[in-house]
């Protein structure tokens, strides 16, 4: 039957001899979830949370060639990792879809020796410089025993995989994987037979696609992961790019292509575009790149796929034949199920935080507003089975903290009120939803409302919350989701003191700006402490009001480790230029004054005197405020204060710590605040075991 809204998204589509139900993938990414070489029990319920119920039609899972790959991700180079690829590929089976491997080396990723030890050495095509997240590195010249003994890796783990039941091959050749970089003029000066003329840098792939295709025999779909423009000078075209693919579609080489864009690591703020970038960037490059396949089947993300309608779009107009996405499948698991079933309003919305990378430099993984992306085994769309016992839940606050509480306890069945003092709900990233770029966050928040509205969560806005109000609702169990605000005394993490002068009439915080308490005019420092999106965006904001805005930071960036690992620094960097915003770094203040700033370079001391000074904005850091759970202690079955109330933490803490301690509400025997959970060690927790 036609599908009355999507009809090309939901019709089958054959993938070489491989016919898949629809025409949405969940794409090629990495997951930490594995153990030693072979996917764990989580990554099997990661993929079929995805596929289940009428979800995605095709699963690509990102894999390495070669065990000194990537060590968090999976790789079917080892025997020995061929039952739990096995084990994967038969869940995803039986959840209706089809799954594909990506075979991939990559830049920089040679894993290690042994665990701890110093990492082992890279090759590339040539010898060549990187530097990501702030580390530098360096490959060297591969010998043509290298490069065959790269291809017998993908041989062998092809091999594998059709031993484990996989459906099909894709080769790497894009995002600056081996294989691209041969391909690249940019990175490719060789003089012998893989170097130099397009035919030549192209002998890589073509040997690597034979090789794999003869493995692979007639029931594995094989194909490749290509990018239709490096984006680089030196690198090569979509003109290059057509040639190739050309060239490899006429030698019947592949079943399908899956055009790309974007080199990395120079090129990584289009690898995984940020709400700077906009939506749909790769689609006139693939538009550009796609008559060279003929009759093959062309896949894409298309660059950040948020909306049904647009992959439905994509398809019809010929763009591609099969569209997908990674992030919105990690934001919204049932993103596919809810098209297909009408009830798309039910699913959130990725808002490009990138905190599935970016996370990375606080050392965790997930996404920032779906606390069970990658624990679907444990906090799965299923596993809100009814409390054993149901309560009177009170929480305070109507911040991501609140809301994922105040939405996992009603759907776990208890009675649930919610308390926000402002009169909308949102907390401050509604109000960071204010700064330039970076409206599209309110579609989360637009999510947790109308969550509570369908749950039936008594909200009641406009009122702050004193312990009376509380304990006056009969509350067994509360959540204080009060959320943090800038420190209007200077307090950072530089110098965790007041700033004298903090409370003259010029100065304010990015709240009093974003909620119209102040406006400054003239020449505005900002102090920035953080470096996050708040300081950024307001002195981004206040350089388009026409402010003269200099930003000084304690930090050596105007973004932190975070902004950089999500791929956000360099265009944050553009924005604040573009609105003749000046940026001092390493710089702290001692005294503000009434038309002037005492100030020191934070490494040798030095001071100096900024004068000229209309307003300043005090961004050095964010405290927590919670006046509520001091009186409420030892009045209540179980208190728990989460996230930035109980410590300033990223975006992604307060979602996860909401949802955490609203599902041990009413359990027998559950910890009664987050310290007693944080001193158990029952506490649940992702436990990885290899798949079987």
């Amino acid at each position: 039957m036609t599908h009355p809204t999507y009809p090309n998204v939901f019709s089958p589509i054959s993938i070489g001899p491989v016919e898949v139900p629809n025409r949405y993938y969940f794409s090629p990414h990495g997951v930490p979830l594995t153990v030693g070489c072979s996917p764990s029990n989580d990554l099997v319920s990661y993929c079929t949370e995805r596929v289940k119920d009428g979800g995605c039609g095709l699963v690509i899972l990102s894999c390495t060639a070669h065990q000194r790959g990537r060590d968090y991700q999976p790789c079917p180079f080892p025997p020995e990792s061929v039952p739990a690829f096995r084990a994967l590929a038969d869940a995803v089976h039986e959840a209706g879809g089809k799954i594909f491997a990506q075979i991939w080396y990559h830049w920089l990723s040679t894993g290690h020796w042994q665990p701890m030890s110093p990492r082992a050495p890279s090759f590339g095509p040539s010898n060549s410089q990187f530097a990501f997240g702030g580390m530098s590195g360096a490959t060297r010249a591969a010998s043509l025993s290298e490069i065959r003994m790269l291809g017998e890796a993908h041989r062998q783990s092809t091999r594998h995989l059709r031993e484990a039941g996989f459906d099909g091959v894709e080769i790497h050749a894009s995002h600056s994987g081996m294989i691209e970089q041969f391909l690249s003029p940019y990175f490719n000066r060789r003089t012998d037979e893989y170097g130099g003329s397009l035919e030549n840098r192209m002998r890589l792939l073509v040997e690597t696609l034979e090789a794999v295709r003869e493995e692979a025999g007639e029931g594995m779909a094989v194909g490749m992961r290509f990018n239709c423009d490096e984006l680089v000078e030196g690198g090569y075209n979509t003109s290059d790019a057509h040639e190739v693919v050309k060239r490899v579609c006429d030698r019947g080489l592949v079943d399908f292509v899956d055009l790309d864009v974007a080199m990395e690591p120079l090129q990584l703020k289009y690898g995984m575009p940020s709400v700077f970038i906009e939506e749909h960037f790769y689609k006139p490059y693939v538009e550009k790149v796609r008559s060279a396949t003929g009759s093959v089947p062309v896949l894409s993300v298309l660059g950040r796929v948020t909306r049904m309608a647009d992959a439905e779009a994509a398809i019809a107009s010929g763009v591609c034949e099969v569209v997908g996405s990674a992030r919105e499948l990690i934001a919204e698991p049932q993103f596919v199920k809810h098209a297909r079933e009408g009830t798309e309003a039910l699913g959130r919305t990725c808002i490009a935080c990138n905190w599935c990378l970016g996370g990375m430099a606080f050392g965790a993984f997930g996404c920032a507003i779906n606390p069970a992306s990658y624990r679907e085994r444990i906090w799965g769309v299923d596993t809100f089975d009814p409390a054993p016992e149901t309560k009177r839940v009170v929480v305070v606050g109507g911040g991501p903290a609140g809301l994922e509480a105040a939405r996992v306890a009603a759907l776990r069945g208890h009675t649930v009120t919610l308390l926000e003092r402002g009169d909308a709900l949102g907390g401050a990233l509604a109000l960071w939803a204010q700064l330039p770029a970076r409206e599209f966050y309110m579609h989360a928040i637009d999510w947790w409302r109308r969550e509570l509205d369908r749950l039936g969560v008594d909200v009641r806005t406009g009122k702050a919350a004193s312990a009376q109000d509380v304990l006056a609702l009969g509350a067994d169990a509360v959540i204080v989701a009060t959320g943090g605000e800038f420190s209007r005394t200077g307090r950072n993490g530089c110098a965790d003191r007041d700033i004298p002068g903090s409370d003259k009439p010029h100065v304010c915080t990015p709240e009093d700006i974003l909620t119209g308490q102040a406006s400054p005019t003239g020449h505005v420092v900002l102090l920035d402490g953080e470096g996050t999106h708040a300081s950024s965006g307001i002195a981004e904001l206040l350089g388009k009001r026409g402010c003269e805005v200099t930003m000084i930071s304690s930090n050596f960036a105007p973004y932190s480790n975070r902004e950089l690992m999500a791929f956000e620094g360099e265009p944050i960097v553009r924005r604040m230029a573009e609105a003749g915003v000046a940026f001092r770094a390493a710089t702290w203040c001692s005294q503000i004054g009434d038309g002037d700033l005492d100030l020191y370079d934070v490494n040798t001391g030095a001071t100096s005197t900024m004068t000229g000074v209309d307003a300043v904005v005090l961004a050095s850091g964010r405290m927590s405020n919670d006046t509520l759970s001091a009186d409420l202690d030892g009045k209540v079955d179980q208190l728990f204060v989460v996230g930035n109330a109980m410590s300033i933490r990223p975006l992604a803490t307060a979602p996860y710590e909401g949802q955490k301690f609203a599902r041990l509400i009413g359990e027998p025997g559950a910890p009664r605040s987050v310290g007693e959970a944080f001193f158990r060690s029952d506490d649940p927790v992702v436990y990885p075991a290899p798949a079987a």
